[in-house]
C-alpha cells in the first residue's frame, strides 16, 4: 500500500515546490502537535486544552502568513531580482512573472516552440528553446521561495502570532491561569542561600 503511494506521479509533482512543502510540513504540525500534548496523561485537562489549541492556532499563522504573504512575494520578486543578477539570460526576460515561466515549463516541446513565437512577436525579439535556460530559473524560483519561507516561519509568524493567539484563546474562553503559573514558578525557583 505504501509503495503505490510513495510513487505516485501526482504526489512527487506535488513535493517538488518549496510551497508545498512548507504548506504539508506546517499542515502536519498543525495537526500532530496538539494531537501529542492531548495524548499527554502527565499535564492537567485545562492545561492541554490551552497548550494544544495555542499551538494550533500558531501552526495556522505560520501557514497562513507563508502561503498567503511570504512565499507569493518573494516568488513574485524572483524574476526582478533575477534580472538584475543574470542580465544576460533570456529566460528572465521572455517571461515577466514566474508563474507564466513554470506553465511554460510544464508544455511539451512543440507548445514550448509555439508559445516562445508568440513571446516573440509580442516583444519582437527573438526566443529560441535552447536560449531558455529552464534550471537556473527553476532554481531562482526556488532559492527565493526558501528564503521566503525562512523569513515567514523564523521571524515574522512569531512575530504576528503573539498578538493574534491570545486574544482568540481569551475568546473561546481559554485565558491562561496566571495563578498557576506563579505557583510553578516560585517553586522551580532555587535556593541559593542554602
Amino acid at each position: 500500500m505504501i509503495p503505490p503511494i510513495l510513487t505516485n506521479q501526482t504526489i512527487y509533482n506535488i513535493t517538488q515546490t518549496t510551497q508545498a512543502q512548507v504548506a504539508i510540513e506546517t499542515g502536519l504540525k498543525a495537526i500532530g502537535r496538539p494531537g501529542f500534548i492531548l495524548l499527554d496523561n502527565g499535564i492537567d485537562k485545562n492545561t492541554k486544552k490551552y497548550s494544544s489549541m495555542k499551538e494550533f492556532l500558531y501552526q495556522l499563522t505560520c501557514l497562513g502568513l507563508s502561503l498567503g504573504i511570504v512565499i507569493p512575494v518573494f516568488k513574485k520578486g524572483s524574476f526582478a531580482i533575477a534580472r538584475k543578477l543574470f542580465k544576460d539570460e533570456a529566460v528572465f526576460h521572455a517571461f515577466k512573472k514566474s508563474d507564466d515561466f513554470m506553465k511554460y515549463r510544464k508544455l511539451s516541446t512543440n507548445d514550448k516552440i509555439i508559445k516562445l513565437n508568440e513571446i516573440n512577436t509580442a516583444t519582437g525579439k527573438n526566443f529560441k528553446p535552447e536560449d531558455i535556460n529552464e534550471n537556473l530559473a527553476k532554481g531562482m524560483i526556488e532559492v527565493t521561495s526558501i528564503a521566503g519561507s525562512i523569513l515567514g516561519l523564523s521571524i515574522l509568524s512569531p512575530l504576528i502570532s503573539r498578538p493574534f493567539i491570545r486574544p482568540v484563546l481569551k475568546a473561546l474562553g481559554m485565558a491562561e491561569n496566571k495563578n498557576d503559573s506563579k505557583q510553578q514558578s516560585d517553586s522551580a525557583k532555587v535556593d541559593v542561600k542554602a
